[in-house]
């Protein structure tokens, strides 16, 4: 058997294993063409060559059996078809050879004509259908390489099959091309199994024909759904998605547990499709309902629930092997995040992770810092006195990086005005800790030189304590609400002093970041998504600016998620796959939600996120 099976290919293993069990026909099949291969003289060939070639080959690597040299093997075989065909009638009976020896060489020479056209046979259903089924690992060295000697040896095979039979080739050709042919003289079984053959080769010739031609590239994008109904897939998701072009509305459809009327009605208006879950039914039940749903009408998803279900959803879809993107935070619990830690290649091998900061507002840094080529095209570059004309590439800015030194502090602030969203207050749902102060926090993770520390920073929580006036709530009261606002200090000796103020409900709004380095500074305005550096030690290159690009809308009433979904629609475009490097912002969001999990668990100091030192509200707005 192992002579056998360095002359022949032993199917391998899971050819035949489909999932737990093992396939009574394919085994059957597949071990039988193993053996009659053996019989093959080219396969012996091959061996015999190998043999000798391996003798001086250093690398110990398989010795490979070059394309032409089995070229010329076939070219060799067609020439002895035309042989057996065309040389009996013009070779007269050998005087003084006995009638017996004559005989036996006449069967001797058929013998060979039948193994060689049994030979040819088995070449041509291996290497046009079954070697893909058969070897897993394949390493052929042209796509075109066996169909290319096709035609020769289909010549082999008539001229062989004429030979044998004592017809002539035109009736063997007529026969396998279903042609009217007068005066046939094979038998019906053989016209039968000649025209039978004919119809297999005319598929898989048809096959191999379509599958040699290369696909012509089109703009087409496939459909996708969005899971959830909320005011990002109403004032983000959906605007950037049809407003932006990338998706016809016919395209998309939305499906949740909760459409509001008027919502519906825009749905309706704008022509996109969309389905209500039964309220009945339990979080399983809904999440199956849904991707039933996704497999029937779309090829991606993308999950935009509240933080509780996306567990749920991103472990349904990574199962069914459905691409999709995910709104941050990706889980919320310790709990989820363990199993996340635990399977998160898996889970997220084919999952885009959105993050409203760091892929869209935060954009012009994230480039400066990790200058990931995807993001190049949605930003322009300006230095200060430099000719418009002279582009600034990844290496200036890499040089630019190295003379700015190392970091010395961090300023964040995030002021939000009126809130009128519950759920991002509320303690049982995160509130301020899952929704807004994220941000800061991936923000201080992608920049800090060391990895991220919570527990080493001074936190001070607080609350407006007319809160649920504002908010006109009668479901809760103050005690229901974690943290409206926090600061978070480092302590003093800190390698790099970091202040970061988040809040809702304060007076003025501000979403800025500034980086203090040894040799300069660097400021990012987060709302005009505009990245200021400057380092006098840089030379040319002192003052720096990059920006969204004027062409990617932003403000008041523009597509707040264009550039997100963009990138996630390049995602969808590659299938679904990564290229060596990811650009969303996954698995950087692991590590702080690992952080922040583990900081809201040990965090002991006098104030909490859930114990919050409710202000007033003439105090409140002097945090601000």
């Amino acid at each position: 058997m192992d002579l056998f099976s360095k002359v022949s290919t032993k199917p391998h293993y899971e050819s035949y294993t489909w999932g737990k069990h093992r396939s009574i026909f394919a085994s059957v099949t597949y071990w039988l063409i193993f053996v009659l291969r053996v019989l093959s003289p080219l396969q012996w060939i091959k061996f015999i060559f190998r043999k000798r070639q391996a003798a001086n080959n250093d690398e110990k690597e398989r010795v490979d059996f070059h394309a032409m040299h089995s070229e010329l093997y076939l070219l060799v075989v067609l020439c002895l078809s035309l042989a057996f065909y065309f040389a009996p009638p013009f070779v007269p009976a050998l005087p003084g050879i006995p009638e017996a020896v004559a005989t036996g060489l006449s069967l001797l020479v058929k013998a060979i004509a039948a193994l060689l056209l049994f030979e040819s046979v088995m070449w041509l259903f291996y290497y046009m259908l079954l070697r893909i089924l058969i070897e897993k690992h394949l390493t052929i060295f042209n796509e075109a390489e066996y169909f290319i000697a096709l035609p020769f040896v289909l010549a082999t095979q008539f001229f062989l099959l004429a030979g044998l039979m004592g017809v002539s080739v035109s009736e063997v050709l007529a026969l396998a091309l279903s042609l009217d042919f007068e005066g046939y003289r094979s038998s019906q079984t053989a016209q039968l199994a000649i025209g039978t053959f004919g119809y297999i080769y005319t598929a898989l010739i048809i096959a191999n024909i379509i599958n040699l031609i290369p696909p012509i590239p089109v703009g087409r994008r496939p459909n996708i759904t969005i899971i959830g109904a909320g005011d990002v897939v109403r004032e983000r998701m959906l605007p950037a998605l049809i407003g932006e072009k990338l998706y016809l509305p016919g395209q998309i459809a939305i499906i949740s547990d909760c459409i509001d009327e008027s919502f519906q009605n825009q749905l309706r208006k704008e022509g996109v499709a969309f389905q209500l879950l039964k309220s009945s039914a339990n979080s399983e039940e809904k999440v199956q309902e849904v991707v039933k749903f996704i497999k029937k009408r779309s090829s991606y998803a993308i999950v935009a629930t509240p933080t509780a279900s996306h567990l749920a959803y991103v472990s349904a879809l990574a199962k069914e092997g459905i691409v999709f993107g995910v709104e941050k935070p990706l889980v919320g619990t310790a709990a989820e995040l363990a199993v996340l830690r635990q399977c998160q290649d898996q889970l997220m091998e084919r999952g885009f992770l959105f993050s409203y900061y760091w892929l869209e507002k935060a954009l012009p840094l994230n480039y400066f810092l990790t200058l990931n080529p995807q993001y190049q095209r949605f930003l322009e570059i300006n230095v200060k006195g430099r000719p418009s004309g002279r582009p600034v590439g990844a290496d200036a800015l890499a040089y630019l990086r190295l003379q700015l030194g190392k970091l010395v502090g961090v300023d964040i602030t995030f002021f939000e005005g009126e809130d009128p969203r519950e759920w991002s207050l509320a303690k049982e749902t995160g509130g301020l800790f899952f929704e807004t102060l994220i941000h800061p926090i991936t923000l201080l993770s992608h920049v800090l030189e060391e990895p991220l520390q919570l527990a080493d920073l001074q936190a001070e929580w607080h609350l407006l304590e007319n809160l649920p006036d504002r908010l006109g709530s009668k479901a809760l009261s103050l005690s229901d609400y974690g943290a409206s606002y926090v600061s978070l200090r480092s302590r003093p000796g800190a390698t790099s002093a970091i202040n970061v103020r988040t809040g809702k409900f304060m007076g003025a709004k501000e979403r800025s970041m500034v980086m203090r380095c040894a040799n300069g500074l660097i400021h990012m305005d987060l709302d005009a998504r505009q990245c200021s550096i400057s380092c006098p030690q840089a030379g040319s290159l002192a003052e720096l600016t990059i920006q969204a690009r004027g062409d990617v809308p932003d403000g008041e009433g523009a597509p707040k998620y264009d550039i997100q979904m963009t990138l996630f629609d390049s995602f969808v475009h590659n299938q679904g796959y990564w290229s060596a490097q990811r650009y969303d912002d996954y698995p950087n969001q692991i590590d702080v939600l690992s952080a922040m999990t583990d900081w809201l668990k040990t965090d002991l100091g006098e104030s909490h996120f859930y114990r919050p030192i409710a202000l007033s509200e003439t105090e409140y707005r002097k945090l601000g």
